[in-house]
């Protein structure tokens, strides 16, 4: 198996987590997580690997209690399948991840995926709990089984998005809600920049609240979304500022979202993550000038197609990631680019959590220059 430009010796594929922790306590060398195959371009380029360990055969749901509104889940489960699962029972977990079908849970929450329905929380705010093999092979767990529980510090969090560079997640505990009883959602194309970024604002100070927002550029395509009650969606629908709104029930708005989506996948080049107030998102895509653009509408978040050169004056002014980029540009330009403050204290947990370096080398900000700040 090659994961950018290295190869593993060997590929091994435990089926149990038990299986999982004997691979960490009997092999040595570096180890590199592998889920469903789709994220792994995520992160700095990996600097070595001698095995490559699949969780795709951890695939079981170890629990499921829809009364108490919780699910656990190994890492190996795939995404539609979970989704599947829930919908048979009139629930769902309130994410629509930006991946292929094949991508598992463990590698979206390893590389903390996102997608449109950010507006109903992020990963981190579905996740109670979590079992994790360390680089030793022990195996832990934190947070709880049930959506109120206090048992000690919230690592879950910090595992999430952490690249499977401090632990290998092995199962995971999540809370759950109800399927919302309606969905609708309506679409606008704009002739410009400033008209969509003023639709956007007119929509975020508006009276609706939508479980999904999005600004889709340069062709200035506006999707907005509500679930709720059927008479609470038909009212939010109506509110909609004045506009030639195209409208899709539930039955039809599928093909709204697949555009969406499809618009992500093909996002070309190095597209980077800009965290950034609403009201100055306008401002941020005037300013840089993408040649293409996805915008969260209610928070802010906006995915940029931009020249790599440029990444470096943009993480001067805001916090900003790589969301995507070839190998070439991961060679040059950091994921992360943190400063040298962030860049010691999470180094310092890699050395904590993963003394001897062993998992996804180079991934994280392990893979940077020093956390020096970008001029």
């Amino acid at each position: 198996m090659r994961i950018d430009n290295v190869t593993a010796d060997r590929v091994l594929s435990p089926e149990s987590p038990e299986e999982l922790a004997a691979i960490f306590r009997d092999e040595s060398g570096s180890i590199a997580p592998v889920g469903g195959g789709t994220q792994l371009e995520a992160g700095n380029p990996l600097r070595q690997v001698e095995i490559a360990v699949e969780t795709a055969r951890l695939n079981r749901v170890t629990e499921y209690v829809a009364s108490d509104l919780t699910i656990h889940v190994q890492a190996g489960v795939r995404w539609t399948d979970l989704a599947e699962t829930l919908a048979e029972q009139g629930q769902m977990l309130a994410l629509d991840p930006w991946v292929p079908p094949g991508a598992t849970i463990g590698g979206i929450v390893a590389t903390n995926a996102q997608g449109a329905l950010r507006a109903v929380g992020t990963l981190r705010d579905w996740i109670i709990g979590m079992q994790v093999v360390h680089a030793d092979g022990r195996v832990s767990r934190t947070g709880g089984r049930v959506v109120k529980n206090v048992s000690g510090y919230d690592l879950a969090k910090l595992y999430t998005g952490s690249m499977g560079s401090l632990a290998v997640i092995s199962e995971v505990s999540f809370k759950l809600r109800a399927a919302w009883e309606s969905t609708a959602t309506a679409e606008l194309r704009l002739d410009d920049a400033h008209a969509g970024a003023a639709m956007i604002d007119a929509i975020r100070r508006g009276p609706t609240e939508p479980i999904a927002l999005v600004w889709c550029g340069p062709e200035n395509r506006i999707a907005v979304r509500f679930g709720e009650h059927p008479s609470a969606v038909a009212w939010q629908m109506d509110q909609l500022p004045a506009a030639d709104w195209k409208r899709f029930d539930r039955e039809s708005e599928s093909v709204v979202w697949e555009a969406v989506r499809s618009h992500y996948e093909q996002m070309p080049g190095t597209v980077a993550r800009v965290a950034v107030l609403p009201a100055a998102v306008a401002g941020v895509i005037e300013r840089f000038r993408p040649s293409h653009w996805l915008v969260h509408g209610t928070i802010g978040t906006a995915m940029m197609t931009i020249d790599p050169e440029v990444v470096r004056g943009l993480r001067a002014e805001f916090p900003s990631v790589l969301e995507r980029a070839p190998i070439d540009v991961r060679e040059r330009i950091p994921w992360f680019g943190v400063g040298p403050t962030d860049y010691d204290l999470m180094r310092k947990m890699k050395d904590a959590f993963d003394p001897d370096h062993r998992l996804n080398p180079g991934r994280h900000v392990d893979g940077e220059p020093g956390g020096q700040p970008e001029t």
